[in-house]
């Protein structure tokens, strides 16, 4: 018994052994193989904890050199690309956190171009449109001086020719034939009676007859049953307000005559314009059907009644016609330049280096005497606009520079390294741009318009061009519909698929950056007009929307035809408003019917 359990026991050891040399030959055999990947590993997890380690000592940022936007406190991959992060490029420690620096390889590239700002005795050039009308002074009655019926009326009509002394109707009158009679009558008494014979002429020139007419019945011996009426001044045909075979009495009015070697050409004030102009300002003006000609008029006259429907002030110019050129009905386009804007010299900036987002203005100054270019964000209160320029009441100083072209590209560098720019007031890291629908937005100023964004290169890329179509087209049938006062959910609703059809991954780095800047802005919009049925409420985001397209198509270039950027002062409770069309004519959307033509074109857009 005992002899087994010693055998048992020495079979068991001999087990555990031979499992013991498999194992330690498993483990020799593999050593060469893995050893190597062993250590990479375990220096690569190393490197990470030391890397991680100074990220969190040294506030390392990392970011995508693919997409600078991405923006982690810790390595990682890229979210878009996967790719591996890299660490980005830290400022100088005591660099303003709202500074931005750019190398002189990125402002060649974004052609960043500055300007000085100075003082200057302000002028706004304000253009007109009006219409030749005749000089109400200078409008004439013509009356009969005696009764009876109309037998042949030798004008017959409006704006006829008419030369003084000329006959212009003659009349069958029996109260004139019972004079006539008298006449002759006294003639045949006059040596005896002269006294007799001169009242009886004097009866007739009552009738407004003249010498000649009474000379010719004198003559003659015999009556004239129906009477000449003479023209009592030269001009036009204005009205005629009587017909053959009319029963007229003494008094009454047979045509107006107007004289047009003078004319009046009432213009069109907007509000923003009527207190720029004076009694006594020249205003130029041309006339399409007359090419080649400049015309010059004197203001005489501002009503000071605006029209209730249309928001304009008539303004009355006077101008000579005695070339007899320019036409009554005629349509004109005026110029005119005010220097009524204020109190000598004023604070102006170029229009260009100023972006608006809701009711805030902004520009980009750059910083003086820094090593490498550097530019902030100014917020900035305007005054009056003078076309190309505006008057700055608040925010910068003489002699400073602000950015003017270039500025949109200044601005998106601002906005992928997190600082504050006119989109994020208050700085902070960029959103990457691909959670389109959980994207959050600025609560005050990020859903408001922006008008006039300056142009940049930025190329759309050409596989997408279709897409690109297809959003402007719907945008005009959309803006088409609005003019006709219809309300449109289709086209909106059809934007919002051309958009959705985009796809971001073919556009370069930073044209990438900045078609998600704008597409968020496209998208709530137009889904808010396709969400409602309330034309008010459509034309309402139609202005936020337009804002979008116009900083689109000023960004990308139009995608077929050159479009027109055109704006109304009326719109948003005479905020103003842009939209885009496809034709220079302006045909308004915000209010229709209304006030179809109100507005302006204020530039095009050319093709790519």
């Amino acid at each position: 018994m005992k002899r087994k359990n010693i055998k048992r026991n020495e079979l068991i050891r001999g087990g555990l052994l031979l499992a013991a040399g498999i194992l330690l030959g498993a483990l020799i055999f593999s050593s060469s193989g893995k050893s190597k990947q062993f250590e990479e590993n375990r220096e690569h997890t190393h490197a990470q904890s030391d890397t991680a380690q100074e990220a969190g000592e040294d506030n390392t940022t990392w970011t995508c050199s693919m997409h600078p936007q991405v923006r982690q406190d810790e390595p990682g991959n890229c979210p878009i690309c996967g790719m591996e992060l890299i660490p980005a490029e830290e400022s100088d420690a005591d660099q303003d956190p709202a500074e931005l620096k750019m190398t002189e390889e990125a402002i060649k590239l974004a052609d960043v171009q500055t300007t000085r700002v100075r003082k200057k005795v302000p002028q706004k050039e304000i253009r007109l449109t009006g219409k030749i009308n005749v000089d109400q002074r200078r409008i004439y009655t013509q009356p009969s001086h005696f009764p009876g019926r109309i037998e042949k009326l030798y004008l017959n009509f409006k704006g006829e020719y008419v030369q003084e002394g000329q006959t212009i109707a003659s009349v069958y009158s029996p109260e004139l034939i019972s004079a006539q009679e008298e006449l002759l009558e006294a003639i045949q008494s006059g040596k005896t009676n002269p006294q007799l014979l001169e009242a009886a002429r004097a009866k007739l020139r009552q009738w407004k007859l003249n010498e000649d007419q009474i000379a010719a019945i004198e003559e003659k011996g015999e009556i004239t049953e129906r009477m000449e009426i003479k023209a009592s001044t030269s001009g036009i045909v204005h009205k005629k307000m009587v017909n053959e075979g009319d029963y007229i009495n003494k008094g009454s009015v047979l045509y107006h005559i107007a004289k047009i070697d003078t004319v009046w050409i009432m213009f069109d004030a907007y509000q923003e314009d009527v207190p720029l102009i004076e009694q006594g300002d020249q205003i130029e003006f041309t006339v399409s059907g007359i090419p080649g000609e400049t015309f010059n008029s004197t203001v005489n006259f501002i009503d000071p009644l605006m029209d209730e429907k249309s928001r304009v002030a008539r303004v009355r110019a006077e101008t000579d016609n005695r070339k007899g050129l320019l036409k009554p009905g005629m349509f004109v386009e005026g110029v005119m330049t005010s220097g009524n804007l204020g109190s000598g010299e004023e604070l102006t900036v170029p229009s260009s280096s100023v972006m608006w987002t809701g009711k805030r203005s902004v520009v980009y100054i750059k910083i003086p005497n820094r090593e490498e270019p550097t530019y902030t964000l100014r917020e900035v209160v305007l005054g009056a606009s003078l076309g190309e320029e505006y008057i700055v009441k608040k925010g910068l100083e003489e002699n400073e520079e602000v950015v003017t072209h270039g500025t949109f590209a200044v601005d998106a560098a601002t906005q992928l390294a997190g600082k504050s720019s006119m989109m994020n007031r208050r700085g902070g890291r960029t959103s990457t741009g691909h959670d389109h629908h959980q994207m959050e937005e600025e609560e005050t100023d990020q859903n408001k318009p922006m008008t006039e964004m300056p142009g940049n290169d930025a190329k759309w890329p050409e596989s997408q061009l279709d897409s690109y179509k297809n959003l402007t087209n719907h945008y005009m049938a959309l803006k088409n519909a609005l003019v006709n006062d219809r309300k449109d959910t289709e086209n909106a609703n059809k934007m919002l698929d051309a958009l959705a059809s985009i796809d971001m991954k073919a556009f370069p780095q930073e044209a990438h950056s900045r078609w998600m800047n704008l597409y968020n802005k496209l998208r709530n919009n137009a889904k808010a007009i396709a969400e409602t049925e309330e034309l008010a409420a459509q034309r309402k985001h139609f202005i936020a929307l337009s804002d979008a397209m116009i900083n689109l198509v000023k960004t990308f270039k139009a995608p077929d035809d050159t479009l027109f950027v055109q704006f109304c002062p009326m719109a948003d409770d005479n905020q103003g408003a842009f939209w885009l069309s496809s034709e220079d004519q302006v045909r308004n959307p915000y209010f229709g019917d209304q006030m179809l033509t109100c507005g302006e074109v204020r530039e095009k857009v050319e093709k790519q």
